[in-house]
This record gives structure tokens, C-alpha cells and sequence, in this order.
């Protein structure tokens, strides 16, 4: 991996965000691309007007708008505070500023990068307050390349936990995750299956078993009884150092064992980060 994005909102800056951006760029010795996104979705805005008795449209440009000086020196300060914290952290690193629709530009920035991390709190609007946000369901649904949604607070990763249901989304997002990120390969990995009771083990297990012990020295399977949702969300809420990998998002599930109404618990409550990849 060489190419990540840090997508962040440029008049909110998480601090905490970076220094996982800054954590991975310097693990795999990726250069780190801020993406600084405003939400300013048309850069000219049409206004009519009366001249002489006669109709016009004259047009607004966005440094008309108000407080448009204030959001331009808070962009800046935020961009130096952010290019700081890399330079400490000896990441090389770009900026690129983006004042337009901040949905299609994340997902055109996604076609073109390994790995794009996002904060679970990204959200453009004032009623969109809940976590993950609207905003940042739509982005993880139509995203096109992996994502990490990075933790509030992060202290190191000593276990990768894969979330695993037998289905082509979760084997998918293992091998991206394997071949992204090899330099975790001594982390202990536990590959976790939530079944039925009585139930019996995928045929597939096996050939997952040779694929991840190639990739990865200290590996082990868990298996967990009952409900998927309450059985995997129990399993991670006393979690330290860990980072979870988990299948797609809302495009069906985040594979049939983890419906979108569990991610986003997942998500909201636990400051872990979470690696999501699309087949």
C-alpha cells in the first residue's frame, strides 16, 4: 500500500483521527493525502435582479457567502495543524482542498487511492447528528475502494479480529485487509463465526484456515452461540488494541452475519477501528 486519504471535515479537525492516519501511513511508508471536504456544494449561486425595469440573474460566488472569510482561516489553521502532526510523525504528505458536493467528491477521491480513512463522527449538517451519520452510511454503501473508519482514541493494534459468516464479502475483505496491511502479520488473529447452536462448521473453514495462515503467523478461530448481532457486538465491547474486519456495508450486509442495524451500533459504541472492504 502507498496511497491513503484522510477524508475530514475542514472546519473540524480531529486531532486523534490524524494520529491514526499518521500510524498507518508510517507503517506501510504510504504517502497520506488530506482531504479537506466543505460543505459548499455550487460554487455559483444565481440571484435575480431588477436593472432599470429589466429582469437579470447576477451570480454569487462562493466568496460571497457569509462568514466566508472565517471558514478560509480556520481551513488554513486546521491545514497546518494537520501537516505538523505528519511532519512529527516523518509522514510524507499532501493536501487537497475541496469545496464542492462532499459525497461525490469522496467517492470520486476513493477511485483513485489503497485505502481511504474516514471518522466515525463525519457529518456535514447540524441535524445529522447521529454516529455513523447519514452522510457517512451513504459514503460507506457507495465507496470504491477499502475504508478504515478510524477510532476516537488509539493505543496500538495487538489483535486483528475478522468477522467471518462463510460468505464471499467477508473472505474478500480478509484478503484486502492481508494484502493492504502485511506488516500486522504477527498480530494475533481471531477469525470470529456466530452460529446456531448445533450448527456445523462451514466447509469452507478449511481452505480460510491455509489462506490466513500464509498471511499471518498467530491465527485462531471462535466460535460464539446465538444472535449474530448481540453475540459479535458482546465479543468486541471489551476490546483494547484491536482492530475488526468486517465485509460490505449496505450494499447487502456487512455480510449476512452483520446486518447494517449491527454496524452501526458497532460503529457508534466501540473505539475500535474498523476496516470495511467492497468485493
Amino acid at each position: 500500500m502507498k496511497n491513503i486519504r484522510l477524508v475530514m471535515d475542514a472546519s473540524h479537525l480531529n486531532t486523534h483521527h490524524v494520529q491514526f492516519a499518521c500510524y498507518l501511513a508510517s507503517l506501510t511508508r504510504s504517502r497520506l493525502t488530506g482531504i479537506f471536504m466543505q460543505n459548499a456544494p455550487y460554487q455559483q449561486i444565481p440571484e435575480m435582479k431588477v436593472l432599470l425595469g429589466t429582469p437579470f440573474a447576477e451570480t454569487i460566488t462562493i466568496s460571497d457567502l457569509p462568514h466566508f472569510a472565517e471558514k478560509q482561516a480556520l481551513l488554513r489553521e486546521n491545514e497546518s495543524t494537520f501537516r505538523a502532526i505528519c511532519e512529527r510523525q516523518g509522514v510524507h504528505v499532501s493536501v487537497h482542498e475541496n469545496p464542492h458536493e462532499p459525497l461525490e467528491q469522496i467517492l470520486a477521491e476513493s477511485r483513485y487511492t489503497d485505502l481511504m480513512i474516514i471518522g466515525s463522527d463525519l457529518a456535514f449538517e447540524p441535524w445529522d447528528e447521529k454516529k455513523p451519520s447519514a452522510f457517512l452510511k451513504d459514503v460507506l454503501c457507495a465507496v470504491e475502494c477499502p475504508v478504515m473508519i478510524a477510532p476516537d482514541l488509539f493505543e496500538g493494534i495487538e489483535e486483528i479480529v475478522f468477522a467471518y459468516d462463510g460468505n464471499a464479502a467477508a473472505v474478500h475483505a480478509i484478503k484486502q485487509f492481508s494484502y493492504l496491511l502485511p506488516e500486522l502479520e504477527d498480530c494475533r488473529l481471531t477469525i470470529v463465526r456466530v452460529m446456531d447452536e448445533g450448527a456445523q462448521d462451514h466447509p469452507d473453514e478449511g481452505k480460510l484456515a491455509k489462506l490466513v495462515s500464509a498471511h499471518y503467523s498467530n491465527a485462531h478461530f471462535k466460535r460464539l452461540y446465538g444472535q449474530p448481532n448481540s453475540e459479535l457486538f458482546a465479543f468486541l465491547m471489551n476490546k483494547k488494541k484491536t482492530l475488526v474486519v468486517m465485509g460490505s456495508y449496505g450494499r447487502s450486509t456487512f455480510s449476512n452475519m452483520v446486518t447494517r442495524s449491527t454496524a452501526d451500533p458497532l460503529i457508534h459504541s466501540l473505539n475500535l477501528p474498523v476496516f470495511i472492504a467492497h468485493p
